[in-house]
């Protein structure tokens, strides 16, 4: 069956960046070969950049595109140009602690970003793997010399478990490696590596957990090594952690919205909460439409049943994981069939979390709700700054900490010396929140948020700010706030002019156009966020603001140690954190230990210690 698959040729950076596909709704995913003879046919702009190099290639581009052109059995020739490109980005001296590795792009000169050689590699064993017999001598052996040093590059990349997507990676490609060049003691120290991921997370839960563009990697990686793998063991247990991963998925995914909902590790959406992931979801039929746009999802043998995706459709259901060692490393997210709330109990670091969410049905690239820490004036996350070979939006990083029960999530914000740093130009706390929406009120008083002109509306200490979408709603209180100099933060909601369609609740720790200061006072916010679903009426609607709005809060706060607690729809919901914020005194209710739990059930725990080895090896 063929699908045609018009392409729009971008920038070249990496292959798969090139390549914009889009297609009508199919009722049969196509085949790697399918998609890889489109990919090469419109991919004539990279192949230019590789005859006339381009500053802006990127190792794992070459390699992907090698794959591509060997899935499609095309342009052999092609090949050992390729190849010598790849040689040269690749770090050489024996003596340097980089050795095998790659530079990350051709500009670079050097390894500026250590997981190159993982990324790269992804193909590279692949394309010993699968088309050795179509590869030219000359190019085959260009070929097994970058394999031989990239081992060692492998090797030398040791990471920690809790970085889940490099760790796959790594074990997987010293895996595929090993076994395809005959090293058993490279596949033995994958096998190794792999074992060592699979035991933290049963000890510790999905640590990167549920990235829309990172969870997609992790997908990949699994896929190959339970498709490819020769050992038995390594195997189930790449099918037991994809039969988790997916699980995760299937409980977080919010159908209304055709997103992964609540809260996020790491993203590079802010505003919307999209990425990689969607290359597995279009591959395994979970965005009806689209189709995945690179080889990887397409190398697994190992499918989500039907039947998990039917988990997404309970309503309501509540999700609890863990996803470290630590007990407030910690996730809850509650679904109802018109809104969802989340919340993590830390934060993940990083600069690149949502530890507080919202999500609403309506169009998957619709804004959703998310605190952000705002020191650059980037509410929105799209200001991009160095990291190493990368250019990435960071929010701060203060200490955050959250407690939920179904309905009400209480989230705490703390900015200590080190979270306001001299190069940082504002410091403010906001909420996030779309502007396409029924309503919004301050307090009693409706207001008018539109496109037509630009707001700064004051928010009285106290007052509630609801926004009402459809049948739900969200209602907002800040119980507590502080500045920079000890006096207490104004908030405001603002409309900025900004073109994606959102306004913000800003809690403001510094007053426009100031710097903040560190001056030993510990500026903060608390935020107490509600949901309410199916009210369909105005009486309806009524009835639950009023109750909101009229919820008591209690609040003790001095300037090394601040207790909150509210009345909640379903019970208290309370938190206690001081001086040297690093972690919550207390938490109500207390966070979950559980791998991956629904409505109190942990399914995680039971996915993982059900595996079992098949018969023998291959």
């Amino acid at each position: 069956m063929k699908h045609p698959l018009p392409v729009r040729v971008l920038v070249c950076l990496g292959f798969w960046a090139c390549l914009s596909i889009t297609a009508a709704p199919l009722a049969v995913p196509p085949s790697s070969s399918e998609i890889a003879s489109n990919l090469v046919q419109h991919g004539e702009g990279f192949w230019r950049a590789c005859v006339q190099p381009s500053p802006g290639l990127t190792s794992r581009g070459l390699f992907d595109y090698a794959l591509a052109l060997c899935e499609a059995r095309q342009h052999p020739e092609r090949l050992e140009r390729i190849f010598v490109l790849a040689s040269q980005m690749q770090d050489r001296n024996p003596k340097s602690r980089s050795y095998g590795n790659f530079w990350w792009t051709l500009r670079d000169g050097k390894v500026m970003d250590a997981n190159a050689v993982d990324f790269a590699m992804r193909g590279g064993a692949l394309l010993w793997l699968k088309h050795r017999d179509f590869i030219p001598a000359d190019a085959q052996a260009a070929l097994k010399d970058l394999l031989e040093l990239a081992v060692q590059g492998c090797l030398r990349h040791k990471v920690q478990s809790s970085y889940s997507n490099i760790a796959i990676m790594n074990a997987g490609d010293l895996i595929l490696l090993g076994e395809a060049l005959g090293k058993p003691y490279v596949a033995d120290e994958g096998y190794a590596r792999l074992d060592k991921f699979f035991r933290y997370t049963q000890a510790a839960g999905i640590h990167e957990f549920d990235s829309p563009t990172y969870t997609g990697v992790d997908l990949d990686g699994l896929g190959m090594l339970e498709a490819y793998g020769q050992r038995a063991t390594g195997r189930a247990q790449a099918r037991a952690l994809l039969e988790l991963f997916w699980t995760d998925i299937a409980l977080n995914w919010f159908p209304p919205a055709q997103k992964l909902a609540g809260p996020q590790s790491r993203t590079y959406d802010y505003l919307h909460g999209l990425g990689e992931l969607d290359q597995e979801l279009a591959q395994n039929g979970w965005l009806g439409g689209q189709l995945p746009t690179v080889l990887y999802p397409t190398e697994t043998r190992w499918h989500p049943p039907q039947t998990m995706s039917a988990l997404s459709g309970q309503f309501p259901r509540l999700i609890r994981q863990s996803w470290g060692t630590n007990e407030c490393q910690s996730r809850t997210h509650y679904l109802l069939p018109d809104i969802t709330l989340g919340s993590t109990a830390a934060s993940y670091g990083g600069w690149m979390d949502m530890p507080l969410t919202v999500d609403w049905p309506g169009d998957r690239h619709s804004v959703r709700g998310y605190f952000i820490a705002d020191g650059r004036n980037d509410p929105y996350g799209q200001i991009k700054v160095s990291a190493g070979a990368h250019e990435k939006a960071f929010h701060l990083d203060p200490f955050w900490t959250a407690a939920q029960r179904n309905g009400d999530a209480l989230g705490l914000v703390i900015y200590r010396a080190k979270d306001i740093q001299t190069n940082i130009t504002t410091l403010v706390s906001n909420y996030v929140l779309p502007l396409a929406a029924d309503g919004f009120w301050i307090g009693d008083q409706r207001v008018d948020i539109s496109t037509n002109t630009t707001r700064r509306l004051p928010v009285p200490a106290g007052a509630a700010v609801i926004i009402r979408k459809g049948t739900a709603a969200l209602g907002l209180r800040l119980p507590w706030a502080r500045g920079v100099d000890g006096s207490p933060a104004l908030a405001y909601i603002i409309y900025d002019g900004n073109a994606f369609g959102a306004v913000r609740l800003a809690v403001e720790q510094v007053g426009p156009g100031e710097r903040p200061v560190f001056n030993g006072t510990n500026a903060g916010a608390a935020f107490w966020l509600r949901v309410g679903s199916g009210l369909k009426t105005e009486a309806e609607f009524s009835r639950w603001r009023e109750d909101f709005a009229s919820a008591k809060a209690e609040v003790e706060a001095g300037p090394e140690r601040v207790e909150l607690k509210v009345v909640g729809r379903d019970g208290p919901v309370a938190l206690v954190a001081s001086a040297p914020w690093l972690v919550p005194e207390s938490l109500m209710p207390t966070p979950t230990r559980a791998v991956l739990e629904l409505n109190g059930v942990d399914l995680g725990t039971k996915i993982l210690s059900a595996m079992t080895e098949p018969v023998r090896d291959r």
